[in-house]
């Protein structure tokens, strides 16, 4: 079965459906997605595929709520920028190319001068952008990283976000403090996409420079043509130093390397380039007519092959290389495999447990992932290792907080490790994650937390250092449960205390870190 080809747009939608569903109950999250999975006519599709297809439901759904969508108004720009930047460079490449070869019949267009601005010009900037490229290969970074021009465009551009979120967080100091979490959360979603997709985003930038190259030498050509179409051009050279017909023919067999042997006429003979050489003392009206005609195609063929070609090609291996970062794109990450997994897992009405909910009010049946019982063969539960504190390691009842993963996060508990402990360092105990979690076939991490605990900065950095430490693609599940009761360790936390726990972490601009209520 072919893979599903994703676009930049697609991306940009994903990531915002995503932030929308931060926050919301769990259980509803399950039974919309597994609706969706249970609407496609192939069941047994690949993840990459069953990601897709979610993608083109919720933005259904989101269209038909008449609601724009980023990855709509992120084309709708590329496309104005393009036509904004494809009329640029017609225009300035016409106008420019017009100005020069003004011609009033006393002195002729200067070959010289034509050459060094519609082609060495172009010429040093290719060379300048190779020359960047080649540093960039040898630091191992990627072009538009090695660029100064494309990294000071990407930092404006984010620069700009940024300014955005930060002018809204600003407004929002007179807010509640639930509002300015809000705003943390959104500008740590822009650290994200710029760290995630940064490149994909960037990119469109470079292809919009090779577009008004491609414009302005097609404005350089047409000018041209019309000129000589429509007046009595003529071209002609001059020196001070001491170079004569032969050395000029040299250079320009040189510069002609590319289309000699197949448009020989198009480059001017020994006794053209004598006859378009002009003397000050001596005036142009001794000169041919035919040999200061002669020098137009040589011109034309030179911003072709060293203007528009260069830039087609440049544009056409931007399109090629987003196309292979966009096909490389991991479904296999974060909170892809989540919707996945949601999507995949049959549902069973269910209450929670007088064991589990002693001491707390009880709650009503609600929809939830379905014990393994209930699965088919091939909807297993995925494993997972618990880290639990551990002031609480040695209270927590095993049993029940198995049954409540399989419940409440659809997975599989494999193994509990204590952290934060008093015995081993930070370093140590990732490393013992990291061993654990390939032991026993664990791709992801599920860290039990007591929600009326504030989320303090260390405990922040400590999530962003296990995620530098398992990678990119683990999905790391923050289960939180309220104060332990008499002779209940597992209970229900109160909403606004998990609301600000995902405003915190949210804030922490990691995609596959999400927070769910354990009980």
């Amino acid at each position: 079965m072919p893979q599903p080809r994703w676009t930049t747009a697609d991306l940009l939608d994903l990531e915002f459906l995503l932030q929308q569903d931060e926050g919301e109950d769990m259980a509803r999250l399950a039974a919309r997605d597994r609706e969706i999975f249970a609407a496609l006519p192939v069941k047994e599709a690949a993840d990459a595929l069953l990601l897709r297809r979610w993608l083109e439901r919720r933005q259904q759904a989101v269209q038909e709520d008449s609601c724009a969508l980023p990855g709509s108004l992120w084309q709708e720009l590329i496309f104005l920028f393009a036509l904004a930047v494809g009329l640029a460079g017609l225009i300035s490449g016409g106008g420019l190319a017009f100005s020069f070869l003004a011609y009033s019949g006393a002195a002729p267009v200067n070959v010289a001068a034509y050459f060094a601005v519609f082609v060495l010009l172009q010429l040093g900037l290719l060379l300048l952008l190779a020359a960047s490229a080649l540093c960039g290969r040898l630091r191992g970074a990627n072009l538009l990283e090695s660029s100064l021009l494309y990294r000071l465009a990407g930092r404006l551009f984010f620069w700009l976000l940024e300014k955005c979120a930060a002018a809204g967080q600003r407004a929002s100091s007179r807010l509640s403090a639930e509002q300015r979490l809000s705003w943390a959360a959104h500008a740590g979603s822009l650290r994200h996409l710029r760290q995630r997709h940064g490149l994909l985003l960037l990119r469109p930038f470079f292809l919009l420079a090779q577009l008004f190259g491609i414009s302005f030498n097609i404005g350089v050509l047409a000018a041209t043509l019309l000129k000589v179409i429509g007046s009595d051009l003529a071209f002609g050279w001059q020196t001070t130093l001491q170079i004569d017909a032969a050395a000029v023919q040299t250079l320009t067999q040189w510069i002609s390397l590319p289309w000699r042997l197949w448009l020989p006429e198009s480059v001017p003979t020994l006794a053209q380039i004598e006859g378009s050489r002009l003397i000050l003392k001596d005036g142009i009206y001794h000169l041919a007519s035919r040999d200061l005609a002669s020098w137009w195609p040589f011109l034309c063929l030179s911003v072709l092959c060293y203007g528009l070609l260069p830039r087609l090609g440049l544009l056409a291996a931007g399109l090629l290389r987003q196309r292979r970062d966009l096909a490389q794109f991991d479904p296999q990450q974060g909170r892809f495999r989540q919707i996945v997994h949601r999507m995949r897992t049959p549902l069973v009405s269910t209450a929670a447990s007088a064991e589990a909910s002693k001491g707390a009010a009880a709650s009503p049946p609600q929809e939830a992932f379905a014990p393994k019982s209930k699965l088919s063969p091939n909807e297993e539960i995925p494993p997972v290792v618990v880290l639990i504190p551990d002031e609480l390691f040695a209270a927590c009842p095993t049993d029940a907080l198995a049954e409540l993963i399989r419940r409440r996060a659809g997975q599989q508990l494999r193994q509990t490790m204590p952290f934060w402990t008093l015995d081993k360092s930070e370093a140590e105990e990732l490393a013992s994650l990291h061993e654990a979690m390939a032991a026993q076939g664990c791709k992801d991490v599920l860290i039990l937390h007591e929600a009326w605990q504030p989320p303090v900065q260390e405990l922040l950095t400590w999530l962003a250092g296990l995620r530098r430490a398992i990678g990119p693609q683990p999905m790391i599940t923050l289960a939180l449960i309220g104060r332990p009761a008499a002779e209940n360790l597992l209970t229900p936390p109160q909403p606004e205390q998990v609301r600000i726990w995902r405003q915190k972490t949210a804030a922490l601009g990691d995609s596959g870190l999400h927070v769910i209520e354990l009980c």
